[in-house]
């Protein structure tokens, strides 16, 4: 299924503690299916920079349930 991605907000929610030193810094994103169904994931803010994903975007999920962006937004 494409989704797309509707935004990208810093994931700022680390329960009663502070985020520990060795975690990634992850980011809560907001996608749209073509119902206008909206769901809210973790990913790791380095992924979504490394893979270009950005708001506006078309992505889907892989084999491995990771973010993909879709081929005709390469």
């Amino acid at each position: 299924m494409i989704y797309i991605v509707k935004r990208i907000d810093e994931d700022l929610d680390f329960g009663c503690e502070e985020r520990s030193e060795n975690a990634p810094v992850m980011a809560v994103v907001t996608l749209v299916n073509s119902a206008g169904e909206e769901l809210k994931i973790k990913a790791e803010d380095a992924m979504l920079y490394e893979k270009a994903i950005n708001e506006g975007n078309k992505v889907y999920f892989d084999k491995d349930n990771k973010l993909e962006k879709a081929l005709d937004e390469a």
